[in-house]
């Protein structure tokens, strides 16, 4: 078996890409042995590593044909946090800190940020590479995104996919969104009113015992 190799890779041998291509072959066994043993893993259907959308994980991407993405690059994950729980894969979206922006790529400043840290600030999103990959693939998590980052950032991937929402159903969803702030708002001012209240009745009680002492 080992001749019968060396006689089909000799003729590569030379090739600038063989040793990248031969190492990455070597690294691609040890994430298919880990895919393995995730699977094992599963408790009642449920996969050992679950993102919650808008995570940022550190991907091994491997090496890949022309101008495709390889290498180790940071990744979002945009599939819905629920269908994450059983799935093996995931739809990611590469981190690049390259400054050059194109229409379908978001940029990422301080504070999209959720939780983590990047290295480098500003980078971006480039929506035009969404990928779907398998979780062996996820070395680590790194942080995670904003929710407003993610809403921009899905409206890149509908552009580079040429997906147009409805003008009825956009007016309706930006509706939603200001309705959730306006409750958020009623909620702060309501808890603001209280705490109010309470260092006026506390301060009160307080200026009735000094009355008393006297």
């Amino acid at each position: 078996m080992i001749d019968e190799i060396i006689n089909k890779i000799t003729p590569y041998i030379e090739r600038s890409y063989f040793n990248r291509f031969f190492n990455w072959f070597i690294r691609k066994l040890d994430l298919q042995d880990k895919a393995e043993k995730l699977d094992k893993k599963k408790n009642k259907g449920k996969h050992p590593i679950q993102p919650r959308k808008g995570d940022i994980y550190l991907i091994e991407f491997g090496q890949n044909i022309g101008k495709e993405l390889s290498n180790t690059h940071m990744g979002i994950i945009v599939q819905a946090s629920s269908n994450n729980v059983a799935s093996h894969t995931v739809l990611v979206v590469p981190i690049s800190s390259s400054p050059k922006l194109y229409p379908t790529h978001e940029r990422i400043q301080k504070e999209d940020i959720k939780t983590g840290k990047l290295d480098k600030l500003p980078s971006k999103a480039k929506g035009d590479q969404l990928t779907c990959i398998d979780k062996a693939r996820m070395l680590y998590k790194i942080g995670s995104v904003t929710d407003d980052f993610m809403q921009r950032l899905e409206k890149r991937i509908m552009k580079n996919l040429d997906i147009k929402i409805p003008k009825e159903k956009q007016e309706k969803k930006e509706i939603k969104n200001n309705e959730n702030v306006n409750h958020e708002d009623i909620n702060k001012k309501s808890e603001n009113k209280e705490e109010t209240n309470t260092e006026n009745t506390t301060k009160k009680a307080q200026s009735e015992e000094v009355k008393t002492e006297k």
